[in-house]
This record gives C-alpha cells, structure tokens and sequence, in this order.
C-alpha cells in the first residue's frame, strides 16, 4: 500500500512541468507528492521505455533527447514522495484529490495543488477515421518510444504543425516507410509571423534537420493538404487526401490515393482541463485552439485560490515553456505556504518570466500558422461515427439538434455521446461545431460536458474494495 500521509503540495503530472514545478518546489523546501498515471516520469516528451530495455546508447532510452538526463536527473529528491502508475479519478472536497491504483481508491488532501495533467490528440473526423491502423501522433509516438513498436510498415501522416516533422523522423528512422506527410496548413500565409522566429535558430535548426530527412527519404511533403476518407476491409488499406481552400474544406479534383497499412493523425493537441474543472477552476476560449483551457493568472494561478496549472493543460507551447511554467507554479506555491518571501519570490520570477515572454512570441507565431480551419470540422458524413465509445453517428447527433438541443449536455442526454470510455474528451469537440452551425452561436458559447467523476476509468472492483485504511483526513 502506497504511503499517502498528506504533503502541503502536490503535482499532478510528471511531464516536463510537474517535474520542474515539484523539484522548484522541494528545492525551496517545501515536502511535495508527484503523481503519475504512468511508471517512469518525463511525460510524452520525455517518455521512457521500460527498464528491461537495454540501450547501448542511454538516451534512446530517454526519447533520444539530449536534455533528458538534466531533467530527468532532478527526481528522485528527498523531499518529493513518487506516487506513479497512480491514477487521479475524481475530486470531491476543496483541494482533496480522488487516487486508485490496481487495487485501490483513496482520498488525498493538500493545501497546494499543481496540475501539469498535459494534453490529447485532437480528433479529426472523416469517413473511415475509426479503421483499425489509424491512431493519433501521440500515440505512434508512445508506441515507438516506450516499446519501440511501428504502427505499421507504410504510413501516412496528416496533420497540422512541426509534430508532424518529428513523427516522420522518427518513424524513417526507426525502418517505417512513410508514403507521404499531409499538412494541412499553408506555412507561406503565415509570413507575418516569420520576424517572431528571429533567435530561435535551435527550433529551427531542428526543423530543417526534419526536412532534411524526409528529403533524403523522398518523402512528400504537401503543404495545404489533408487526409479526407479512408477505407479498407478490416483494417486501414488506402486513405484520400486532398488540396485545402482557403476555410479548410477539400477541393474537388485536387484527391490523391495512397495504399498505406497505418495513419497518424496530428491535428494537435487539446488540453486535458477535466481535473482543473472538477477542482472548480474556470475555463476561457481559445480561439487558435478552438477549445476550451484553464484560465490561470501570470503566475500559473487559477481561478480556484491555491490551485495552479502548467504546461500543455494551459496552452501547447512546447516543453521549454512547460519547464518554465513548471517553476512560476513552484516557486509561487512555495512562497504562499511560506517558505520563499515575497522578495526572494519576485527575484527568482523575473528572469524566468522574461524567457517565458521571449518563447511565448515563438509558441504564438506557430499557433497562428498552424490554426486549425473551420473546414476540416465537416469532412464526416451521416454515417460517419462521432462517438467511437457509444457508437454515435453524425446522423443521430444531427437529429438530436433538430429535436431541440442546444448545448453538448442536451446531445448527450439524446444520444449517449460523451458517456463512454474518453468521458467527452473526443466526441466533445466533434460535436460542438455541428451544435454551434445549427444553433446559430459561436463555439465560445458552447460548454464542454459536464465533468463527473471518474474523470478517467478506474475498475468497479478498485472502487468496491476501498482503502478505509490509507484515506486520509
């Protein structure tokens, strides 16, 4: 049974910012309790493969990231407790966390809270996006890196934005042959953002080393072009993709056909905000992102008063923004249970705010050229699902409209869509731009789900059996 004596912090997450905010945090003195539902830290950027894994180079072990070993380095501390393969479910009480592990549940108090809970794929739906072989860039990824495993032996990517780079490198270099990569955005319209990249030759060393592979490979690379159908019998056989207008709809006569065994779909990421929600923190809109995140104040505070948030869960700014935000919320929840003062407070904020400003100008040039169009949102037909967990098609989310519903709640309580196995995460953003269309508001207006608990599944045994003992007052 895990120890869970209650510390006055604790983080959720062990990607890049929970690891920098709980070693800020314990540097400064404070006792911290990270969790994970994984079981090694790093995150997706960091990810590890499994220790039975023998590498004759180390990194390969770390992602292959050359900064791993300083991060990763940072745990174990002795004053931060490791809950990993420890799943956070629910939140019942003000800063009160729900756990379960493989046996258990148990209930968790703090005074502070970090949430670096991350981000998920965004769906894209389209006639066949749900065949056996088509799968998220997150995913490819994780595959890769954790069980050196290839989706398949022929694969196309499609996508927005320079993950889609780095998932083609990786996937040639580990013996893939990708066929093609689609992005879906058009870089040369986005020429107003180009004096923002100014410094930032390392992010764009990288990008041109990615090129360079693909080129080497001779790889397409399509700019302005997107996956539009997919088809095959019991698994992924042969994908469209087409030419983009200028909202992001396909234009007729502009389709190509590739035989592929495997897709990877990388329209970018959305915030995992559920546990902010059910913690009471509020939300805002996100145009570029055209989703909802966690609104939070300069120092990674949110609306609910000793609860943070950092890194992707805030915005999908890229691991070095995350390690800073990572700090701001650890040096900030230090000083509130008193152990940094104020001055000392501001000292160490200053210079890590002033990076942060200067990648900020860099993550918002990406994200306006990278913006993900309004056309892409109606590529599914009738008969297209829309919620893979309860089987939901487009037609019947249609007709729950037409019955009179006008928010995502009212769809769900007429079809079931959000009930599932992803609790919304998916089907949420799929249906919201059909709600928004039919009902004439924008998708500002629109409200995620209801967030219940769980927030993620957890076994109705796990739940039964309790853990009366380990529950904390």
């Amino acid at each position: 049974m895990p120890d869970l004596n209650p510390t006055p912090l604790t983080v959720v997450g062990a990607g890049p910012a929970g690891i920098m905010a709980a070693y800020t945090a314990a540097e400064a003195g404070v006792e911290v309790t990270l969790i994970d539902d994984n079981p090694l830290p790093g995150g997706q950027y960091y990810r590890q493969s499994p220790p039975q894994f023998k590498f004759a180079n180390p990194l390969d072990a770390q992602s292959g990231r050359v900064d791993a070993p300083q991060v990763l380095d940072k745990l174990p501390h002795p004053r931060i407790r490791t809950l990993y393969n420890m799943q956070v479910w629910g939140a019942f009480e003000q800063h009160t966390l729900a756990l379960a592990d493989q046996e258990h549940s148990f209930l968790l108090p703090t005074d502070r809270v970090i949430l670096a809970t991350g981000a998920y794929d965004r769906p894209l739906a389209f006639p066949g996006w749900t065949l056996p072989g088509i799968l998220g860039a997150g995913a490819a990824l994780r595959m890769v890196k954790t069980q050196w495993v290839l989706p398949g032996k022929r694969i196309l990517l499609s996508g927005l934005g320079p993950l889609q780079l780095a998932l083609a490198d990786l996937l040639i270099k580990s013996g893939a042959e990708v066929v093609c990569v689609a992005e879906a955005a058009d870089p040369l319209h986005g020429w107003q953002q180009l004096p923002k990249f100014w410094g930032h030759w390392d992010r764009l060393g990288e990008a041109l080393g990615y090129t360079n592979t693909l080129r080497k490979h001779k790889v397409p690379l399509l700019f302005n072009h997107s996956i539009i159908k997919a088809s095959g019998r019991e698994h992924v056989e042969q994908v469209t993709i087409a030419r983009l207008d200028v909202v992001g709809a396909p234009i007729p006569g502009t389709e190509r056909q590739f035989d592929v065994d495997a897709v990877c779909l990388g329209y970018g990421l959305l915030p995992s905000f559920q546990l902010a929600v059910a913690l009471g923190c509020g939300l805002r809109f996100d145009r570029r992102l055209s989703w909802f995140v966690p609104l939070h104040s300069e120092r990674m505070e949110t609306t609910q008063p000793g609860i943070f948030v950092a890194g992707d869960v805030t915005d999908i700014s890229g691991s070095k923004v995350a390690l800073l935000e990572g700090q701001v919320a650890g040096l900030t929840a230090a000083c509130q249970l008193g152990f940094i003062r104020d001055t000392e407070l501001e000292q160490r904020l200053a210079p890590v705010m002033a990076e942060l400003s200067h990648l900020n100008r860099l993550a918002g040039a990406l994200q306006a050229i990278y913006t993900f169009r309004p056309g892409l949102t109606r590529l599914a037909q009738d008969d297209t699902l829309l919620c893979r967990c309860e089987e939901v098609t487009y037609r019947q989310a249609k007709d729950a409209i037409a019955e009179g519903a006008t928010d995502l709640n009212q769809v769900k309580l007429r079809t079931r869509a959000g009930m599932g196995y992803c609790q919304g995460r998916f089907c949420s953003v799929l249906a919201a731009p059909l709600i928004a269309e039919a009902t004439h508001q924008s998708l500002a207006d629109l409200q995620p789900f209801t967030v219940r608990p769980p927030i993620h599944p957890i076994p109705l045994s796990v739940l039964a059996a309790g853990a009366p003992a380990a529950v904390v007052k």
